[in-house]
């Protein structure tokens, strides 16, 4: 009994150790091109659907890593978070995840680590300008555990289409802050 007690054991956690199951996109540490087709050296702030009252600030790297943070106030400690890795409370939140360019769309996924995990993606149109619209923001429920994420405000297509505004960064947050980097499901 208590060695099949012990295999259930290991068998728990060694599926427990496995991350989000609908998260696809393992990150490859490989060049993307995407600095070719849009400026990656800063961070980009869009509007969060049409409700105006929230912000998306997100930034991505060229070998597919991507980072973002939602606020209902674009403050100076936020944008610290994206430049220098920021001390402040508020750079805790920050979600990370990864990229692929697929077309003149980049699709991403990031990862809420609580429970088993929650992958949202979010998928933003390159326009020739080469600005950014994000045209879907949205959780698979069946895969979530958290409850509050299951009424997550999603939108597979963005009625409000508006584009995200560019500022640039002397030097970006270091990728190591990242915390996913040391999962090997992300990998």
């Amino acid at each position: 009994m208590r060695n099949i007690m012990h295999i259930f054991l290991v068998a728990v956690l060694f599926c427990s150790c496995g991350g989000p199951k609908n998260f696809t996109y393992r990150y490859r540490n490989e060049d993307t091109g995407l600095d070719k087709l849009i400026d990656i050296n800063g961070y980009y702030v869009s509007q969060h659907g049409c409700d105006s009252s929230f912000y998306s600030v997100f930034m991505f790297y060229p070998d597919g890593l991507f980072t973002i943070a939602t606020t209902s106030e674009v403050l100076p400690d936020l944008v610290d978070c994206f430049s220098e890795g920021g001390k402040s409370a508020v750079c805790r939140y920050s979600l990370w995840g990864t990229y692929r360019v697929e077309g003149g769309l980049i699709r991403t996924q990031t990862v809420r680590m609580e429970g088993d995990g929650c992958v949202i993606f979010r998928d933003y149109r390159i326009l020739p300008d080469k600005s950014l619209v994000n045209v879907s923001d949205y959780v698979q429920p069946e895969y979530t555990s958290l409850g509050y994420m299951e009424n997550y405000p999603s939108f597979k297509e963005n009625p409000c289409e508006k584009a995200a505004r560019f500022y640039p960064l002397e030097t970006k947050r270091n990728i190591k802050d990242c915390p996913l980097l040391n999962k090997k499901w992300f990998k």
